[in-house]
């Protein structure tokens, strides 16, 4: 069974729906053949990989769509090696850097400078001009052709020549998690490779991103959806599907998914696995790790603050960071949960404190210290007020 998120995912700039002044303008830039560096920025689950991946489509065709996934290793002369997953295709690389923690930056410079060396082997437009101009099967065979076929071939290589793109594209994920001297080399490396390779760079918080990589990039915001689109890409896929919802019900998928559009078609997924007919009235299944930080919250407000207390809690920090949720949402969850917790005169207070550690966490290299330093933080503050209260 397929997931629905990649069924339906839209392939080219005429299935996106949301945003038309935004794909007006991608679709804009495609049509030059030589794009700039990008820089993609929005909320995560908004669409920019989709937006990408049709951007990629419209210049190369649809071979960027045969892609494999490799583990590649990296060894460094200093020592030390690192495994990276890449996604590949003739036309495009992607990987996410930011997975090798401190090695990101050798890691972004040994990566592009093996794509600069090579050029895609021929450019999607070049050859779908040719098979247009019925020119094909004088191409790959050998025949004898009067002067007037002579000088059409001519005109066809000239044709083939402009038409060429003539670099690949490397999609590098989650940018603003990069170190700082991973983005210093990454500058310098983009100038060095912009004849054989462009960049488009994927991230959430731009603010994250120093001020001369953003400089050398054309920066595209792709803000999230308002809950009426949401809710129209939901009765999209039901109607697809060939299934009944309830309005009642779509809206509060839409509540649930914080208008992420990712998010929202995976709960519907879920709910149809789990009850079907769907019903007004029927349970949305959140995700587990959200589930899990909702009672981690409740076993800091609801249980005695206390240091074995904050043991415990530390074992339930390394069980969310061993699943791979990011630290940046572990504190977000958390926060918003604490909030409907805590007294209205003790919320000021907790959200600067998360908001400062969350700042140490992306200065330092290991976010259990400033998780658990927020918590343990938190919980002193939260036993005086309850001591002080009554």
């Amino acid at each position: 069974m397929s997931l629905w998120i990649d069924k339906y995912r839209p392939k080219t700039f005429e299935d996106l729906t949301i945003h038309p002044k935004l794909t007006k303008r991608l679709k804009k830039i495609s049509t030059t053949k030589d794009i700039p560096h990008l820089l993609f920025y929005g909320p995560s689950g908004s669409g920019k990989k989709t937006r990408i991946l049709c951007l990629l489509r419209d210049l190369y065709g649809p071979d960027v769509d045969h892609v494999h996934s490799s583990r590649k290793d990296y060894k460094f002369k200093s020592g030390g090696t690192a495994e990276l997953s890449i996604l590949s295709s003739s036309y495009h690389i992607e990987l996410n850097p930011s997975d090798v923690g401190v090695k990101d930056r050798k890691v972004i410079q040994e990566t592009l400078k093996e794509i600069a060396q090579t050029t895609p082997i021929s450019s999607y437009t070049s050859l779908k001009d040719m098979m247009k101009k019925g020119t094909k099967k004088n191409f790959f065979q050998k025949q004898k052709k009067d002067e007037k076929e002579k000088e059409k071939e001519k005109e066809n290589e000239k044709e083939k020549k402009t038409n060429k793109i003539g670099y690949r594209v490397v999609i590098l994920n989650e940018v603003d998690l990069l170190t700082r001297e991973a983005q210093q080399a990454l500058r310098r490396t983009m100038e060095k490779y912009t004849k054989t390779c462009r960049l488009i760079l994927v991230c959430v918080n731009v603010s994250a991103i120093i001020e001369p990589l953003r400089s050398r990039c054309l920066l595209i915001r792709v803000p999230a959806p308002n809950k009426n689109e949401v809710q129209t890409l939901l009765e999209g896929v039901v109607k697809r599907q060939k299934l009944t919802a309830p309005t009642l019900f779509l809206k509060k998928i839409v509540n649930n998914s914080d208008l992420n559009i990712r998010r929202a078609i995976l709960m519907l997924q879920s709910a149809k696995i789990d009850q079907y007919p769907f019903k007004e009235h029927q349970f949305v299944p959140l995700p587990d790790w959200q589930i899990y930080i909702a009672d981690l919250a409740r076993s800091i407000v609801e249980e005695p603050q206390s240091p074995k207390q904050l043991l415990v809690i530390r074992n339930k920090l390394y069980e969310l960071i061993t699943h791979c949720i990011p630290t940046d949402v572990i504190f977000s969850v958390l926060l918003q949960e604490l909030l409907l917790k805590v007294d209205t005169g003790l919320q000021k207070e907790t959200i600067s404190l998360a908001a400062y550690y969350e700042h140490k966490s992306k200065l330092g290299s290991k976010p259990i210290i400033h998780l658990e330093a927020f918590i343990s933080h938190f919980m002193v503050i939260f036993k005086k007020f309850l001591t002080d209260f009554y």
